[in-house]
């Protein structure tokens, strides 16, 4: 019974704004000439720092690849030796040990 109630008084407020008339007059009024003007304005503001970001992508990518490049050509040689990163540590430490004297 409650709810039939509310229900019925839900579909008067639905009908009565149904048969309301709105007055968009002043909302279309000089519409074409506020949107040319925020076109404008958005058009003359500066971009956004990650705009300038992503333009600046490629340049960081041939920074990378050039580094990349460099690090490959300008490599010592690699060592076949499969216990020269063993040794290697080890020579370090018998040249310190001679130069200090222990």
């Amino acid at each position: 019974m409650m709810t039939s109630r509310l229900d019925e008084r839900l579909a008067r407020l639905f009908e009565a704004a149904r048969a309301e008339e709105v007055d968009t007059s002043a909302g279309e009024e000089h519409f074409e000439t506020r949107l040319l003007a925020r076109i404008r304005e958005m058009r003359s503001a500066p971009p956004p720092w990650y705009a300038l970001a992503w333009r600046m992508v490629p340049a960081f990518a041939m920074v990378a690849m050039l580094i990349t490049i460099g690090a490959y050509l300008y490599a010592p040689p690699a060592q076949n030796d499969l216990f020269a990163s063993i040794t290697d540590e080890q020579e370090d430490s018998a040249e310190s040990s001679f130069l200090t004297g222990e």
